[in-house]
């Protein structure tokens, strides 16, 4: 019999907890651990749909990205959106575990699988003290060009560049939100940095201090490690004869171009 317990630690020992950030909440966030799991959800976020995915399909564990629980709850009640989810999950009994900057800086993490999605080569950690960020080389090639692959590699609705006027030839890599590597990447010698929720004078800040900037979405540069996710722990049940399905959820677009 597998338990949450058992895909906790499959997940800690894909993704340790101390790689986490001092401000984040990443581990088990709802369920009993000896609670018995036969499939599992994996999406980015705890969302309604996922949530009526994961009855739907009968799973008995959820495993997010982002965490399911951020802000301490003084209260769990339904006039919340993001407690009334955590309501019905305990109502069904489903189990939650997340792995966010862990996951993020792990070794066949978030940031490890976008870079090798873009196809960067002789690839290393950016930030080395925390383990945040990747970087690597790029065949040299126009910023338009560059964009467009990223576009069509991640399957982003969109991509929003800065152009600081350089070629593509270094890149650095963060998924989710990597604005503030701006001047890390400048000191490693980056000239393009892609990642998501870029602000405008964040962009600026990078286009006068010469790095390019592709702002592929939140979204797009960290769904990619889910399905990534889902292989890994299925090679992993079935090397150890562990009887578990593993199913990644269907996630709506939150930030659309029209």
């Amino acid at each position: 019999m597998t338990t949450v317990n058992d895909i906790c630690s499959i997940m800690e020992d894909f993704a340790p907890t101390n790689l986490a950030m001092d401000w984040d909440n990443v581990g088990l966030m709802l369920g009993r651990t000896n609670r018995e799991v036969e499939k599992v959800l994996l999406a980015l976020d705890l969302t309604q749909e996922v949530v009526e995915q994961a009855i739907a399909e009968k799973v008995q564990m959820i495993i997010t990205h982002h965490p399911a629980i951020f802000k301490k709850f003084s209260r769990v009640t339904d006039k919340d959106w993001q407690q009334n989810l955590i309501l019905t999950l305990a109502e069904n009994q489903i189990a939650v575990y997340s792995a966010h900057t862990n996951y993020d800086c792990a070794d066949e993490g978030v940031n490890h699988i976008l870079a090798s999605k873009l196809g960067l080569m002789d690839v290393k950690t950016l930030d080395v003290e925390s383990g945040l960020g990747r970087m690597g080389l790029s065949s040299s090639c126009s910023l338009i060009d560059f964009a467009a692959q990223v576009k069509n590699s991640l399957a982003a609705d969109y991509v929003t560049i800065a152009d600081a006027g350089k070629k593509v030839k270094v890149v650095g890599v963060c998924g989710g939100a990597g604005g503030d590597l701006v001047d890390l990447c400048l000191a490693k010698g980056i000239d393009t940095l892609v990642t998501g929720d870029i602000k405008y004078h964040t962009a600026q800040d990078a286009v006068f201090k010469g790095l390019n900037v592709v702002d592929a979405g939140h979204q797009a540069t960290e769904r990619i490690a889910i399905e990534s996710l889902r292989a890994r722990m299925e090679k992993y049940c079935k090397q150890n004869s562990l009887d578990v399905e593993f199913v990644v959820a269907k996630e709506t677009l939150i930030l659309k171009h029209v």
